[in-house]
């Protein structure tokens, strides 16, 4: 999945949340109480289908804020509110119980067809899975955007990890030419531990990975950023043959596929993959404008459809 770096991502994934918290209270952004609990209205709208956002693993909707803020499209925007990021409410623990939780929101909202979901991250996986739910169903979904979403490394294929691999050998090799013995030494020790720490996420249990541990939070952002972080690792996508756009960043990370096709072809049918500047963090905050823009796009022709 990609709430990517978990262990050095993490405080960064709460600083987003922290910055976004900034463009409420400027104004800039705006939340709203729903009368539907687990809710939030993010902007309001004509009585067009509306548009449901999903968050990221930290779980709190100020982390997409600054996006739905800066969407330009006229039907309303609602965020789901993972369970779980209130006093004394438990996270779920599976993917597919917290798909349910989101459908029985979303449908008390409306409770007809058709539905438009955005998921970002972490949330893109509950996104889909609310889809394939509801399109079992007999509901019209006519869009997916997943936002720099993948699922568990476990899942992509071998030809994807084999490039990665290869890519980082050849970066390792330029790099390490240039160091001295004692920094050589150093360095190649500390890629032997990433490595197996890519290749204990992939499947390969040569080391026992770090427990999760979400910093600079309280205690329910905590408990719901790990119960959906592992929810995501242990989730293996179903085949879904509904619309889907893949919105990836321009700054991709070393061991990110530069092909989401690769990863996500053989669950999805109708994929197309999309470019928007910034990276993972930044396409949600700084570079939301254009993040916002492409959605747009896409709903727009979601509505053509």
């Amino acid at each position: 999945m990609s709430d990517q770096v978990v262990q050095n991502g993490t405080a960064q994934l709460f600083r987003s949340v922290r910055a976004a918290r900034s463009w409420v209270q400027s104004g800039i952004a705006r939340l709203e109480p729903s009368p539907v609990a687990g809710c939030v209205t993010m902007k309001p709208g004509n009585d067009e289908p509306p548009v449901f956002m999903f968050p990221g693993a930290a779980g709190s909707i100020l982390q997409i804020a600054p996006l739905a803020a800066a969407l330009t499209t006229p039907m309303p925007v609602y965020a789901i509110k993972p369970r779980g990021m209130e006093q004394g409410e438990t996270p779920y623990l599976h993917l597919a119980e917290m798909a349910q939780y989101a459908i029985d929101v979303i449908t008390e909202v409306r409770p007809k067809g058709p539905y438009l979901l955005v998921g970002y991250s972490a949330g893109g996986l509950v996104a889909l899975e609310v889809a394939r739910q509801l399109s079992a169903a007999g509901h019209d979904v006519p869009l997916v955007a997943l936002l720099d979403t993948y699922p568990s490394r476990e899942t992509w294929p071998l030809l994807c990890h084999l490039e990665i691999l290869v890519r980082q050998s050849i970066r390792a090799i330029a790099t390490i030419r240039r160091l001295a013995l004692r920094q050589a030494v150093d360095d190649v020790a500390r890629r032997l531990h990433s490595l197996c720490l890519y290749l204990a996420a992939s499947g390969l249990k040569l080391i026992t990975p770090p427990p999760v541990v979400a910093e600079g939070c309280d205690a329910a952002a905590r408990q719901v950023h790990v119960a959906t972080y592992n929810a995501g690792e242990a989730y293996r996508p179903s085949h879904y043959a509904g619309r889907v756009v893949f919105l990836q960043p321009a700054e991709i990370p070393n061991l990110e596929p530069r092909s989401p096709q690769r990863v996500w072809g053989r669950f999805l049918t109708d994929l197309a993959i999309r470019r928007v500047p910034g990276s993972h963090l930044s396409i949600v905050d700084e570079n939301a404008a254009a993040t916002a823009a492409e959605i747009c796009r896409c709903l727009a022709e979601a509505r053509r459809r």
